[in-house]
């Protein structure tokens, strides 16, 4: 009765109505989309006009306010660096340009003078380029040689502005290069410039509106108003020197109003609901006309079909049939196959449960029960079986029927169907053993003898990602990877029609892509005519047996950062060349690499940083070399590359030359930066090169020749390669035996402590630093630049640095009891190695305590490249040795890594300029220019200055000249004991 006419043609009612609705809900909704356009249109160009209107207006007043620093700085220039018109001209420019906050000039960087100064006391002093806020920006506009404009940012005298800057250069007196004189400046506040440019005519239109610095990695927010409404806005892009800003502007109240959106919603809803419902009740009197006329027509249909479709019913039913009185006698039993075995059991005229068995006549008797009750008068379902003299089960499904006592039937009776599935229940009981055995952990696949799959079982569909709808039908192709040839498949496929049978490892695809090892075996079925009717596939998938054969490769054969060869598979390569004769007429070369100062990177930027440079090293060293060569790591910062073998035959010295080649341009290769999260990191290595053929018998033996000649390479000064030759080893023992001989230094007081006295400027004794002496028994005196960084090396230096400090004490407590030497200042050099140990203040107040010895009379000096360490330690242990009362100078400064931006937070008493500034200086050379720096650096953060390596009176006098307060060198005296200084010291006095 679904598809009868009314139906249909209600279905067609409710459907016009719809399109109805639609048709005129659309073209509602087009008009109004159609308005909406048009007035947004028209707001964005007046906005547009109005942006640009501001925008424009923004440039030319700060524009014109920027251009007072040209007028400054052509004043210094011409002036040569003197600012003496500061003042008067400032104050006129300050009436031309209103808007500037104040004017400033900033030679070296530090603002000097600054107008008007009323308000801006707070910028006098300040240092621009070590500023953290300001000094990236004041740099880039030194090294750019031009304007910069900075901002929005807190200025020193308070509140937000922006800075703009113009370096001035000027000429070289001695005729070079132009320098660096300093920055002129104007300072504008921000809400003064907001106000000349009277941004609140935006606020006043209507308009939500934000100003923004964009040229940063995050915009800078300079105003803004209602930020939160501004939806779509509009933008116009300024360009200021060195900067972006953005203005976005926009409607407060959006581009179109909400209730106007709403108010033509609401309208096209409604027409359109209107003449749908028109249309609905148009059709809905047709479609009643045309129901009644239906309905009255299947009624007599139905009526006369009613009789013919049940007597054909009984004709077709092919299972017996058996009716029944309402007391379960038998009253007919038909059988329409004969069922001669099912005839003993239901007899006419006598009771169902006669013949049964008591199982079988209960299940009927609860049929029956069932039936009578149910509002349906009907049951269905239940199962019975009954055994037969042959030993055969014959299994039944029972549908009963009861039918009332009514007019038409005098008594109540029951109609029971019995149908036989004997055969469905084996069927069934075989398919359950099947389906137990098909669903197993391992997936199964079973295809006709076409290869089209045609069932596969759920962990097939759990491995490969494929449903079973997706593979029917298909080949097993459909999971090829790719990584097998044809002739891989031929093979198979001439197994199984040899054997019937194949097994072995195959790499198929999953249906995301990924590719896995599987175990495959394959079987053929054969039909009754010995022909192959379908193949039947089980498979597992072996990804964690390959995974952990792969890692116990990988762990046994390959460095587990780098994902280089280690040294086991290098060896075995090394020796499998070897014992293969891989070597005859040809030689091979090993590399040793050695990351230069490697230690010193783990230390300062801490481990993590190191083993991504390692990778990087590793990746750089694959990169250049070939693919045949094999690079290795060896352990630490240490790598091996070997070279493939080359045919010498002809050229003896071809392997030579190409070794030398690939060391040179991996050195060239390492010698580029390492960029590891936007920071560069410089590296460099050196090289040791040994060469070897088959007359080589032990791999290890060739690998220490390569190191040995690395190590010379180190002591050429390092960044270089070196080819093994005879007598490195010996130069190895030797520095093996210097070791040695420093470890019993101590022991047999072959070290002593000389000292060389410092001197004011009016060239009296105020002190000494005290220096280390080795007098060998058998080498003499032993420079200290050949056994201190050996004793730092082997960490020697801790003992000797306490002995060291031990004695400094011994004599300052002596003489601080004679008041001639009261006021004398002993300085000690403290190694990195030295000043690392985690108790080095508790050690050094242990010292000056057992000794009695004053703290302000003892100086340490550390040298500058200590500072490239952990500086938050450092400056701890300084403040530490500061509060026992210790001198601190900070040695060879100019010549490490000391930042600017942290010098001043660090507690030194004195900075020590190095000696290769002091030479020449006499001359005006570069090195006069650093040294006249760093006097000034040092006076201007409150330190001491003393000058090292004077050695004539020419650099004395210049460097007095120039305010230095303390000297120290050849000129004024040389090394010396500390009898022959306490000897020099009284006879000055």
């Amino acid at each position: 009765m679904s598809d009868s006419v009314p139906n249909k043609a209600s279905r067609r009612f409710y459907s016009f109505s719809i399109i109805v609705f639609l048709i005129v809900f659309a073209l509602g909704l087009s008009a109004s989309y159609a308005w909406q356009l048009q007035q947004t249109k028209v707001k964005r160009t007046h906005a547009v006009s109005v942006a640009q209107s501001y925008a424009y207006q923004l440039k030319q007043v700060l524009d014109h306010n920027l251009s007072a620093n040209y007028t400054l700085a052509a004043l210094v220039h011409e002036f040569g660096g003197f600012t003496r018109w500061f003042p008067p001209v400032a104050q006129s420019l300050h009436r031309i340009y209103p808007e500037v906050n104040n004017f400033a000039l900033s030679p070296g960087g530090i603002v000097k003078q600054v107008y008007p100064t009323k308000g801006n006391e707070r910028a006098i002093g300040f240092n621009q380029l070590m500023d953290i806020e300001q000094g990236t920006e004041a740099w880039l506009a030194m090294k750019q040689q031009k304007t910069i404009l900075s901002g929005p940012l807190d200025l020193v005298q308070g509140g937000k502005g922006l800075i703009a800057r113009y370096p001035i250069m000027l000429e070289d007196r001695d005729e070079g290069p132009e320098q660096f004189w300093g920055f002129s400046s104007v300072v504008i506040r921000i809400d003064s410039l907001l106000k000349s440019t009277h941004q609140i005519g935006l606020s006043e239109q209507g308009f939500a509106y934000s100003l923004q610095r964009v040229d940063t990695n995050e915009p800078l927010l300079i105003v803004e108003d209602k930020a939160e409404q501004i939806n779509d806005p509009v933008s116009i892009n300024l360009s200021f020197p060195g900067v972006k800003w953005r203005l976005d502007i926009a409607p407060a109240d959006g581009w179109i109003p909400t209730y106007m959106l709403v108010t033509y919603l609401l309208a096209s809803f409604v027409l359109a609901l209107l003449v749908a419902r028109f249309a609905f009740m148009a059709l809905r009197l047709r479609e009643q006309k045309q129901m009644l006329t239906y309905l009255l027509s299947e009624k007599t249909k139905y009526a006369n079909q009613s009789d013919y479709r049940l007597s054909s019913t009984l004709q077709a039913i092919p299972d017996p049939l058996i009716e029944l009185d309402a007391d379960g006698v038998v009253l007919e039993v038909r059988l329409p196959n004969d069922e001669t075995d099912l005839q003993a059991f239901f007899v006419s005229g006598e009771h169902f449960s006669t013949h049964l068995p008591e199982s079988a006549a209960q299940i009927l008797e609860l049929v029956f029960s069932e039936a009578g009750q149910s509002q349906t008068n009907s049951y269905r379902g239940a199962l019975f079986s009954l055994l037969l003299s042959e030993g055969r089960t014959l299994w039944f499904e029972v549908s009963a029927v009861y039918r009332p006592f009514s007019e038409e039937v005098s008594t109540g009776h029951f109609i029971v169907l019995l149908r036989d599935i004997s055969q469905r229940q084996e069927a069934e009981q075989q398919q359950r053993i099947a389906a137990t055995a098909f669903e197993t952990q391992d997936g199964i696949l079973i295809s006709d003898r076409q290869n089209r799959i045609i069932r596969v079982n759920k962990a097939f569909q759990k491995l490969t990602g494929y449903s079973e709808n997706e593979v029917l039908g298909q080949t097993p192709a459909i999971l090829q990877s790719g990584k097998h040839s044809p002739e891989f498949y031929q093979d198979m496929f001439a197994d199984l029609r040899q054997k019937g049978a194949w097994e072995g490892e195959v790499w198929n695809r999953r249906k995301d892509g990924e590719i896995y090892p599987e175990w495959l075996s394959i079987s053929t079925v054969h039909d009754l005519q010995g022909q192959v009717s379908h193949f039947v596939a089980t498979f597992k998938d072996i990804s964690e047996r390959k995974a952990s054969e792969r890692k116990i490769q990988q762990l046994h054969y390959y460095d587990s950062l780098t994902r280089l060869a280690n040294r086991t598979l290098l060896l075995e390569e090394m020796n499998d060349l070897l014992q293969n004769n891989g070597l005859q007429q040809s030689q091979a070369a090993i590399l040793f690499i050695d990351l230069d100062h490697f230690k010193d990177i783990n230390d300062v930027w801490g481990h993590s940083i190191g083993d991504q440079l390692l990778q990087k090293v590793a990746t750089r060293l694959s990169d250049t070399t070939r693919t045949k060569d094999i690079v290795a790591r060896f352990g630490g910062d240490e790598f091996l590359v070997m070279l493939e073998p080359a045919d010498v035959s002809a050229n003896p010295d071809r392997m030579a030359y190409r070794a030398s080649q690939v060391a040179g341009k991996l050195l060239r290769s390492l010698e580029r930066p390492f960029t590891i999260n936007s920071v560069d990191y410089q590296m460099a290595a050196s090289f040791g090169i040994a060469l070897f053929d088959d007359q080589c018998n032990d791999p290890l033996d060739v690998i220490k020749q390569a190191e040995l000649a690395m190590y010379e390479a180190k002591s050429a000064g390092r960044s270089s390669f070196c080819f093994y030759q005879q007598g490195m080893q010996e130069r190895v023992l030797e520095r093996v035996q210097l070791e040695s001989d420093l470890r019993h230094a101590l022991e047999n007081e072959e070290l002593v402590v000389y000292v060389q006295p410092q001197w004011d400027a009016q060239k009296r004794m105020i002190g000494a630093e005290g220096l280390l002496r080795w007098l060998h028994p058998e080498r003499g005196m032993v420079s200290p630049g050949v056994f201190i960084p050996l004793a730092e090396e082997s960490r020697l230096i801790l003992p000797i640095g306490d002995w060291v400090l031990r004695q400094a004490c011994r004599w300052l407590s002596k003489w601080h009891k004679e008041q001639q030497m009261a006021g004398f200042v002993l300085s000690v050099n403290v190694s990195a190695v030295q000043f690392a140990q985690e108790g080095f203040v508790q050690q050094v107040e242990s010292i000056l305590n057992e000794y009695q010895t004053p703290p302000s009379a003892l100086q340490l000096e550390l040298t500058e490249s200590m500072l490239a360490h952990d500086q938050q330690d450092i400056i701890s242990k300084m403040e530490a040795l500061k509060a026992l009362g210790l001198l601190i100078s900070l040695d060879d400064f100019g010549t490490g890594y000391s930042s600017l931006s942290y010098l001043h937070r660090l507690p030194i008493d004195q900075l020590k300029i190095d000696q290769s500034f002091v030479a020449n200086i006499e001359k005006g050379t570069k090195n006069a220019s650093l040294a006249e720096s760093i006097i000034s650096l040092g006076h201007n953060l409150g330190m001491e200055v003393i000058a090292e390596g004077v050695e004539t009176s020419a650099q004395f006098d210049w460097l007095k000249q120039q305010g230095c307060d303390l000297f120290q060198g050849f000129g004024l005296a040389r090394p010396m004991t500390i009898e022959d200084l306490i000897l020099l010291y009284r006879s000055a006095d």
